[in-house]
């Protein structure tokens, strides 16, 4: 037996033992890393099986996949999803995806089709899509981004909360959007009564990164004179609407006529009489409109529009987040003359 192994005190032999242990732990931790992959790609392949099951007129596997159809059909699929047209656009990215067996060339495709489905609403697909990305991709901040989304809108507040501490560790301090969620989370806790809730609101006017806009809606909401007491004079433009359709039963006219601006404002809503000194607000479509009625002419009123600043889209209703780029924080307010209707709606608050 000497004679086939070598002797215990051999240094070679040593050297050759710990080389074979090193290569069956190498190989063992292949075989489980292709065993877990596998079992990854079997999970998506049926979730994704199951969605493709669904009736579709738009039959895309009728045609022959090739690589080079990979970017056209990527395109085309941005289109369908830019109209509106999110089935069809769903279709795409399944058929793309089960045809495209590296991770690292559909990885942008499977974003796309966690996005669509946000958008279309199928907020659990979505959840599950980006929750694939970051299993095989962790620094993925696109997934992570739009999973605190999906997490926001199912009012899953702590799950949101989790997804911004990786985002903190890859460098981005998400402190907006840090309070954006504690203000999501306060005014879903129906725990705490209406005026603990105004009063923790308003205290958030004295912390930053928090929006003065969202704030101010939210406490003419709960508490109609506490939010006149917070009113800020330089920041009324980023609120004019909110104050528009006010009703008189929540107006606070001392304030209103302490301030030229304020003033001015419910003149040209007529509700407030006009004196010999005609106030300025600084606003020009508030101004025109009490020049207007100083020369008799009452049948003037406002429209408004709503754009963000990120992504340049405009809107006809007031929002939080901007339904096409999900920005906070983003809204910029345009105002318009336009004529008197006989009826006034209240619809943002």
């Amino acid at each position: 037996m000497d004679k086939i192994l070598p002797a215990y005190n051999d240094p070679l032999f040593s050297i050759l033992i710990i080389v074979v242990l090193v290569l069956i732990v190498a190989t063992f931790s292949y075989v489980m890393e292709n065993y877990k992959e596998k079992r990854k790609d079997k999970s998506l392949k049926n979730f994704l099986g199951k969605i493709s099951k669904e009736p579709n007129d738009f039959d895309i596997k009728k045609i022959p996949f090739e690589t080079t159809l990979v970017h056209p059909l990527s395109l085309l699929a941005d289109t369908f999803t830019s109209q509106g047209d999110y089935q069809k656009s769903i279709s795409v990215y399944l058929y793309l995806i089960e045809n495209i067996r590296s991770f690292g060339q559909k990885e942008y495709l499977l974003e796309n089709l966690g996005k669509t489905y946000l958008k279309a609403g199928f907020l659990k697909r979505s959840e599950f899509i980006f929750l694939e990305i970051l299993h095989k991709h962790a620094r993925n901040t696109e997934a992570l981004y739009h999973l605190e989304i999906v997490y926001e809108l199912l009012n899953e507040y702590e799950s949101a909360s989790e997804t911004l501490k990786p985002l903190q560790i890859l460098g981005d301090p998400c402190l907006a959007l840090k309070r954006h969620l504690q203000l999501s989370k306060l005014l879903k806790n129906h725990q705490i009564d209406t005026i603990k809730k105004a009063e923790t609101i308003q205290a958030l006017l004295e912390t930053p990164n928090h929006s003065y806009r969202r704030v101010m809606q939210e406490l003419f909401k709960l508490n109609p004179s506490l939010a006149w007491q917070s009113i800020d004079t330089k920041q009324i433009g980023s609120i004019l609407d909110i104050l528009w359709f006010l009703p008189t039963s929540n107006l606070n006219f001392d304030i209103i006529s302490s301030n030229e601006i304020l003033r001015s404002i419910y003149m040209a809503k007529g509700f407030l009489q006009h004196k010999e000194e005609t106030p300025q607000s600084g606003i020009f479509a508030i101004d025109t409109i009490v020049s207007a009625q100083k020369c008799g002419y009452t049948e003037v009123d406002l429209i408004f529009s709503y754009g963000c600043r990120r992504c340049k889209q405009h809107f006809p209703i007031s929002f939080i987040r901007c339904p096409q780029c999900y920005a906070i924080d983003s809204i910029t307010i345009k105002e318009k003359l336009a004529k008197k209707r006989s009826k006034t709606g209240y619809s943002l608050l």
